[in-house]
């Protein structure tokens, strides 16, 4: 995933070297009625379907050449090459379906929502001291976060960033 690195020169006062920039495909999901589901049906059973879940998107990711970067509850983060946009916005169609056909076999009402964008953000090693792990920030990552997804935009979003990688490909 590193082909699209900027170049991180060293500073001459000899600080640490910028972050390291990369244009990435980034996905957002978010399951509807993943609360409700669990208020209902209970933690135990909402944690075994979010395991099964997690490995729909792992393997989604991995199928692309991407990965997923952190997972909070119903709610993932997932980063591509841009070079396989196509491939990222298939798997994540695909992992969609199986995902909400996981959550229905919890709660009917449940649905994956998906948010696909790009551009460049910063991916390195984020986090508090010593716990440090592999992230990204950016404004492409804040602007897909705003974009509306569910009953207004639909259930499977792309940015218009999204769209003109795949005009391209």
């Amino acid at each position: 995933m590193h082909a699209d690195v900027a170049p991180s020169p060293t500073p001459a006062d000899g600080a640490a070297p910028p972050a390291p920039v990369e244009h990435l495909v980034l996905a957002l999901t978010q399951v509807a009625g993943a609360s409700a589901a669990c208020a209902e049906r209970g933690d135990a059973a909402t944690v075994e379907t979010l395991a099964d879940y997690y490995a729909v998107l792992a393997g989604a990711a991995a199928d692309a050449g991407g990965r997923v970067i952190k997972v909070i509850g119903d709610g993932a983060l997932l980063v591509f090459p841009r070079a396989r946009a196509r491939d990222a916005v298939d798997a994540l169609r695909d992992a969609q379906g199986r995902g909400t056909a996981r959550w229905q076999a919890l709660d009917p009402r449940c649905r994956v929502l998906v948010k696909v964008g790009a551009g460049p953000v910063v991916h390195a090693p984020m986090g508090p001291p010593g716990e440090e792990r592999d992230d990204v920030y950016g404004d492409a990552l804040n602007r897909l976060f705003k974009a509306a997804v569910g009953e207004r935009a639909g259930d499977f979003v792309l940015t218009p960033e999204a769209e003109a990688l795949l005009r391209d490909a």
